[in-house]
């Protein structure tokens, strides 16, 4: 995370923030400490925070952070164990508004079940980054379906903190982690930009892809013995 030369609480990061976002912005120092830790056992005292209520708003947090150099840090639950949601940043709950599930759409029929006698149903479904992963599965329960992933921290952890920490579960061995119950991503870069990643690319999508592409590819061969040697050989790696 890059570093700032900004106070927690800066009073004028704070009133542009509040300005350009219909969400609450809070920099007070009760919520500065309530956002300053995490599961894990670091502490560290965030800018401040910003409640988004659309992804216009998070484009419009971006767009404040570029203009002060200051750093963003998203955030869900707060269930991270090694620091992952804590930070001199601007903290992004998406926890309290953006928590909407969509309807489920069905993908097809997989393999047979346990009992050989009855296939199982695969389906997809919508959600935003706030949604709570026991949240989900109880909106999928009528239909007799649920979510694959399933962390111990199920009852708080969301499930864009779950695709950005690449979680598992105690099925994952048969269902896989998130990067395999993942269909499409829609993220907002750092300069603004809305885009979608994924198995579909979805319309003015396909430039920008290609473009960050090369520069990965480029960064990788620049940079490639270096990657290697730091690389930890896990199969999965996420801190």
């Amino acid at each position: 995370m890059a570093l700032t030369r900004l106070a927690p609480g800066d009073p004028t990061l704070e009133r542009k923030l509040a300005r350009a976002v219909e969400g609450e912005v809070r920099f007070d120092r009760f919520t500065r400490g309530l956002y300053s830790t995490d599961a894990s056992h670091y502490q560290v005292e965030p800018l401040g925070v910003v409640f988004p209520r659309s992804v216009g708003d998070v484009q419009a947090v971006l767009e404040v952070a570029r203009s002060h150099d200051v750093p963003v840090l998203p955030r869900g639950g707060g269930t991270s164990q090694c620091g992952q949601t804590i930070g001199r940043a601007i903290v992004l709950d998406t926890h309290r508004h953006l928590n909407e599930v969509g309807p489920v759409e069905a993908l097809g029929h997989g393999e047979e079940s346990g009992g050989g006698s009855q296939a199982s149903f695969s389906g997809c479904i919508d959600v935003e980054p706030g949604v709570v992963l026991d949240h989900l599965n109880a909106t999928l329960t009528p239909d007799g379906l649920w979510f694959p992933v399933d962390p111990s921290t199920g009852s708080r952890a969301t499930l864009g903190g779950m695709a950005g920490n690449n979680s598992a579960g105690s099925r994952s061995i048969h269902y896989g982690m998130m990067v395999d119950n993942v269909i499409d991503l829609e993220v907002v870069l750092a300069d603004g930009r809305r885009l979608w990643l994924g198995e579909s690319v979805r319309t003015g999508c396909a430039d920008t892809i290609a473009t960050e592409r090369e520069r990965l590819q480029s960064l990788y061969r620049n940079n490639a013995a270096e990657i290697r040697k730091r690389q930890p050989r896990t199969m999965r790696n996420v801190a």
